[in-house]
């Protein structure tokens, strides 16, 4: 006789390192799918089992088709002792290189946000001058060229001496500098604006932008916002400084502003791009009983496809290959005279996951080798001429697009078309370029030492300690792990 025995509710993925959130104890977990939706199972010795939900959609959930090799760091400083998460530093066994570094110049802000992860707030402390140089030295001799420095905080364009920290930073050997900032002293501090301005060719400007109900700037940020910042764009785009929206995104409050978000971006010519970013529950906004209703990446790229108005597709959104899979989602936007087509219609992002990895601006050396790979799968008869005589009346059914990008309807055909050959031209700027990225950072609750350990976006601290911005904001911010002494300064 057979025994009848229960089946699970659930089904086993795998096994990761994650966090106790009483404690924050290190903690092994189980990967679990129910029901469609990913949770850790953990156990702690102090305060024993628990679930805590991590993804709405276990389809999207990693999604290891789309990542590639990390790019060995050029220098790390901590021998592996205890293991990740407590060796930061970088330490010997971190997967990737680092994207971004990020340095904040202050604890101090102007705003006291409800939901802010650093508790930032007037009244705290300012970096020294000396420790900000320190840091941005340090992201420079670790990385030979730095593709992106982000001055941060706090809010940094508070500090007393960014200006010089600015130039400072101008003076390095750094692609691009991003100040991420909550944009209310750019709309009223005409000195500041031109010190930026000066440098708007190597600068992006990462602008907290959250949508425009009343209602959401006070739950997100404590008062309303919306006039201040929308003086704050217009006066930046008459500057020439490129922009990218940033979106805090809390269930309840902002989801349904998503499609407004990107069409008021896209309309506007100086607006390179928005970054969805679901709340974490960490520092300020600690909502235990929130945490099942949280907004996790599939629900930020359904919503962007259903309030989208047709333009976007779940397709056109791919994991940034140079982290893991479940860090960060993104998409590429030709747009050029009204007209909007996600690049992923005619540039296969499976087969070009190199130039997507390793960095996330879409830069003319990367659109060119875009270019090169295309013209290689046209074969004799591509049709796509020299750069000077491209025709943009190709026909939808010609030759000139590799058989493994879906198919492209007319008007899409003649939008591919043109992007090339303003890309083979060189005059394709990088306004006309719109990217959307969704980044899911980590907590306590969702802590994944697999993500951490492939994570390329990195705080840089005048110590020399070169720490995952997950590791740093849940563990070592406020001191519960110690910075593990470095060994190559």
């Amino acid at each position: 006789m057979t025994l009848s025995l229960p089946l699970r509710d659930y089904t086993f993925i795998g096994t990761t390192t994650s966090l106790c959130p009483e404690c924050l104890e290190v903690v092994p977990a189980k990967i679990l799918n129910r029901g469609g939706r990913i949770y850790f199972r953990k156990h702690c010795p102090t305060h024993g089992s628990r679930e805590d939900f991590v993804c709405s959609d276990a389809s999207h959930y990693d999604r290891m088709e789309f990542t590639v090799p990390g790019k060995v760091p050029r220098m790390v400083s901590v021998p592996v002792d205890r293991g990740c998460p407590y060796d930061c530093g970088l330490c010997t066994e971190h997967e990737q290189h680092t994207c971004i570094g990020l340095v904040e110049l202050t604890d101090a802000c102007n705003l006291e946000c409800p939901m802010c992860y650093a508790a930032s707030g007037p009244g705290q402390k300012h970096r020294t001058v000396e420790e900000c140089k320190a840091a941005i030295d340090r992201l420079v001799k670790v990385e030979g060229r730095p593709e992106i420095l982000q001055l941060s905080g706090g809010e940094p364009t508070i500090h007393p001496h960014f200006i010089e920290i600015f130039e400072y930073a101008h003076e390095q050997p750094i692609d691009y500098v991003m100040i991420n900032t909550n944009g209310l002293r750019f709309a009223k501090d005409d000195v500041l604006l031109e010190a930026v301005a000066r440098r708007k060719n190597r600068v992006e400007i990462y602008f907290q932008f959250d949508g425009f109900k009343p209602e959401t700037s006070r739950a997100l940020r404590g008062e309303v916002l919306l006039d201040q910042k929308l003086r704050a764009i217009d006066r930046l785009a008459e500057a020439g400084l490129n922009i990218i929206l940033v979106t805090t995104l809390q269930s309840g409050v902002n989801e349904d502003e998503m499609g407004a978000i990107i069409r008021f971006g896209m309309e506007r010519p100086r607006i390179t791009g928005v970054s969805f970013q679901p709340a974490t529950y960490s520092g300020r906004h600690v909502l235990p009983e929130e945490l099942e209703q949280r907004i996790t990446f599939p629900d930020v790229i359904k919503g962007i496809v259903e309030q989208s108005d047709g333009v976007f597709e779940t397709r056109d959104f791919v994991p940034l290959p140079c982290a893991h899979p479940n860090c960060h989602q993104l998409t590429y936007v030709y747009r050029k005279n009204g007209q909007a087509v996600p690049l992923t219609r005619f540039v296969n992002a499976a087969e070009n996951l190199d130039l997507l990895a390793n960095g996330i601006t879409f830069t003319r050396p990367r659109v060119k080798e875009v270019i090169d790979r295309y013209l290689n799968s046209c074969g004799d008869d591509c049709g796509c001429g020299t750069p000077g005589t491209v025709s943009l009346q190709m026909p939808a059914e010609s030759s000139a697009k590799p058989s493994s990008t879906p198919e492209l309807s007319p008007q899409e055909m003649a939008v591919a078309v043109e992007f090339f050959a303003n890309a083979m031209n060189e005059t394709l700027s990088p306004q006309d370029v719109f990217r959307i990225t969704i980044t899911n950072f980590l907590d306590a609750y969702t802590f994944d030492t697999r993500r951490l350990m492939k994570c390329c976006t990195h705080h840089i601290l005048p110590s020399g300690h070169v720490i995952p911005f997950c590791a740093y904001n849940v563990l070592y911010r406020n001191g519960h792990l110690p910075l593990p002494e470095l060994v190559n300064k």
